[in-house]
């Protein structure tokens, strides 16, 4: 188990500009970050940092084509989808592996766009092992935040691993490196907001898991703002964000802060957006900007303390002992244990297999861009057909020749432990 690295943000300032630099402390060691890295003048608001390359860098950006198949996808409600590829075949971790490190996360972030607050989804992969398919599927996880989106497939990508190398020991003289996966489906299922986020239940928007067991960021104890206050607030944010990009005047009392996430080491760090000078008879409050998938305004979270009391001490010993009690694994962050603890330890994992002679079959699928997700994936727009060997001979096509949008006559994905040369055909 690794330590948990502890991030810190160092503003250094010169005589002309301020500079601002991340960095990380792990196993013992301090480490400049290559990523994450800005300058600005020295007379300009922090929020200048995020304005220009972090925060609008860090949102949900689709190209036209893709947008185009996210249309599709909310018209006809898709809310199943597989991953496919032959060439993986006699490596088991290859193809499953990339998927969960990049598709899936990459799919599910998609899924939270268009007032979708959260999401909630469970994986099944197909095993070929012993003439045989054997379906290997977690439980339902959801996922409140899109920044939880790359631990949650994570954590349920290890745990299936672990599940399909315990069966393998358990049920077989196979082992991992003669069985193959081929296909991976994604059930996906969003949960909305009104249009109107604003005037919604703040508490529907929920803070990251890795800020969620920092103290001070969630607490609200001695926090008294009033819905009144909160409004308007927020509507001088938003007027002074568009109007004046970012630039808040002198009298707006408050202390603003901003959420940053680490591209190397995919970790959250809160900074500083808009810092007011402190009255000595009425401290300033303090206020958390979170932002949806897309960079768009949600919602003011109150702190109870600074950022600068909740930073933690680089020279703080790293977190021990962190593990689950019920099966005893151990975790290097604790948002992972809050994730293993949501999936009760995988209790509600499950095993199946399908008949040597059936076939299953999903037409008139819709092709996603395998540029976005490194192999092909796609969208089930109809009910699976079972069929038995011999009724059913799949036609060889280059999915790619042909629209990423065209559903009528789309490709089929076939499941069967037959080994075809091609997981798809048209019509």
């Amino acid at each position: 188990m690794f330590d948990e690295p502890i991030s810190s943000f160092v503003f250094t300032d010169e005589e002309t500009t301020q500079t601002f630099h991340h960095q990380w402390f792990s196993q013992g060691q301090l480490h400049e970050c290559a990523t994450c890295y800005s300058s600005i003048d020295a007379d300009e608001p922090p929020s200048q940092h995020w304005l220009r390359g972090g925060e609008a860098s860090q949102g949900l950006h689709l190209t036209k084509q893709q947008q185009a198949v996210m249309d599709i996808i909310e018209a006809r409600q898709i809310e199943t989808f597989f991953f496919c590829d032959e060439s993986s075949k006699d490596k088991l971790e290859h193809f499953m592996g990339e998927t969960c490190a990049r598709g899936i996360p990459e799919l599910l972030r998609w899924m939270f766009q268009n007032n979708t607050v959260a999401v909630e989804f469970n994986l099944a992969c197909y095993v070929n092992a012993m003439d045989q398919v054997l379906i290997f599927q977690s439980g339902s996880l959801r996922v409140d935040h899109h920044y939880d989106v790359d631990e949650s497939v994570g954590v349920v990508y290890e745990m299936l691993m672990q599940r399909i190398e315990n069966y393998l020991n358990c049920s077989s003289e196979y082992g991992m490196a003669e069985c193959s996966i081929t296909r991976l489906k994604v059930q996906v299922k969003r949960i909305r907001v009104e249009a109107d986020g604003q005037s919604a239940d703040s508490s529907v928007f929920a803070l990251p898991l890795q800020l969620q067991e920092e103290e001070g960021l969630t607490a609200t104890t001695g926090c008294s703002t009033s819905e009144a206050e909160l409004a308007s607030l927020r509507s001088a944010y938003l007027k002074h964000f568009r109007e004046c990009n970012g630039n808040f005047p002198p009298n707006m009392r408050v202390n603003l802060y901003g959420l940053q996430q680490c591209k190397t080491t995919k970790e959250l760090y809160v900074v500083p957006y808009h810092i007011s000078e402190t009255l000595q008879q009425l401290p300033n409050k303090n206020f958390l900007i979170l932002n949806n998938i897309m960079g768009q305004f949600q919602r003011l979270h109150e702190l109870s303390t600074p950022v600068n009391s909740i930073e933690r001490d680089q020279t703080s010993s790293p977190l021990k002992d962190l593990h689950c009690r019920r099966c005893r694994t151990q975790f290097s962050r604790r948002s992972k244990l809050h994730i293993h603890q949501k999936l009760r330890c995988g209790q509600d994992f499950s095993v199946d297999s399908m008949h040597a002679d059936i076939v299953e079959i999903y037409e008139q699928c819709l092709p996603i861009s395998r540029s976005v997700f490194q192999h092909a994936c796609y969208g089930i727009t109809k009910p699976k057909t079972m069929m038995r060997k011999g009724q059913f001979v799949p036609i060889e096509c280059d999915w790619r020749s042909e629209s990423s949008v065209k559903v009528q006559h789309g490709p089929c994905v076939v499941i069967s432990n037959a080994q075809h040369n091609s997981p798809f055909k048209f019509y």
